[in-house]
């Protein structure tokens, strides 16, 4: 069941069509545009200055808005304006619709270009990524061809496919991200699909005594300090508990950064390690390895996930057939 935020989101969305298909005057959708950019900058100024129009014509928009619902969503300030705490949850419910408004206009724009190749995917880092969008690019390099692939982590993923700014999205979840991530995605209406199982690996360099084992034993980790990508709540929340049950001595011993090449470059000149899966190599690097953990016990699902109810593209089979068929090979 969708929850309540959602739901008036919604409601708020076909008043906002509603009205401007048959010419009624309770909301126009510049007025949520000219909310908005007030909300972002805090001050009636600027924002009248980045929507090019009169700071006496955005304060009377703003004040229209205020008296249609009825509500007040700014408090005057010498300094600017602040949000009210309705002003707060009007910003969720206007931000909701705008996104919505621009990926219809978006969706039926793409919609026009006949004869054209489009897909949209939102993934992990993923090095076989490269390989695959070539294979597709030959497949259909006699049309019309969009293509966007957005590397990011397992929220914003979520987050794009499940606003429709990507069709699909590949994620890898531990054993225990599945039981998080499980009810994020009922949430979301999204589904996910496996594609196979991956093994963790430690990350190592050269200064790291462990660097020619061929598997390394969790306690033999427990004198190295331990590097963790974290790019998003959720996996912050469940690596400790994760590196609890492995056996990892890891609290009072860890960095925590959130981009790749300084982890890469970190491991390179020091003793620490990383924890990862076998598709998200960073071993190509001169210097790195990536060793078996010898502990099975927490794995990786690599997947892909869409929205629930709808039927896939011809594209989005296509990349997904070539995907499946590339990490079956590896």
């Amino acid at each position: 069941m969708r929850n309540k935020s959602f739901l008036k989101a919604l409601f708020l969305f076909k008043i906002v069509y509603i009205n401007n298909i048959y010419g009624g005057s309770i909301l126009q959708i510049n007025q949520l545009r000219y909310f908005i950019e007030v909300a972002r900058t805090g001050s009636m100024n600027q924002a009248a200055s980045n929507l090019f129009i009169s700071q006496p014509n955005l304060s009377k928009a703003i004040a229209n808005l205020e008296e249609e619902f009825k509500i007040k969503v700014f408090d005057r300030t010498n300094r600017g304006v602040k949000l009210t705490k309705e002003g707060k949850d009007f910003l969720t419910y206007a931000t909701y619709i705008i996104n919505q408004i621009d990926n219809l206009e978006k969706i039926y724009s793409d919609l026009s270009q006949e004869n054209g190749f489009k897909l949209e995917v939102s993934s992990m880092k993923l090095y076989t990524l490269g390989i695959v969008l070539s294979e597709v690019y030959k497949k259909v390099n006699n049309k019309k061809v969009k293509i966007s692939l957005k590397e990011t982590h397992k929220e914003k993923i979520i987050e794009d496919v499940s606003t429709m700014k990507s069709e699909i999205g590949i994620i890898a979840l531990s054993n225990m991200q599945e039981r998080v991530f499980k009810g994020v995605l009922e949430n979301r209406d999204l589904e996910f699909n496996p594609i196979c199982k991956d093994k963790i690996y430690i990350y190592i360099g050269k200064n790291n005594p462990l660097y020619n084992n061929d598997v390394i034993k969790p306690e033999e980790l427990n004198e190295f300090i331990c590097v963790h990508l974290v790019e998003e709540p959720i996996n912050a929340l469940t690596y400790s508990v994760e590196l609890d049950l492995l056996g990892f001595s890891h609290k009072d011993r860890a960095i925590y950064l959130n981009d790749k090449e300084t982890i890469t470059q970190f491991v390179l000149e020091t003793n620490a390690y990383v924890i990862a899966s076998g598709f998200n190599k960073i071993e190509n690097v001169s210097g790195i390895r990536a060793i078996p953990l010898e502990d099975d016990s927490v794995h990786f699902t690599v997947g892909w996930i869409k929205r629930r109810k709808e039927e896939l593209s011809d594209e989005a089979k296509l990349f997904l057939e070539i995907l499946l068929e590339n990490m079956r090979n590896m």
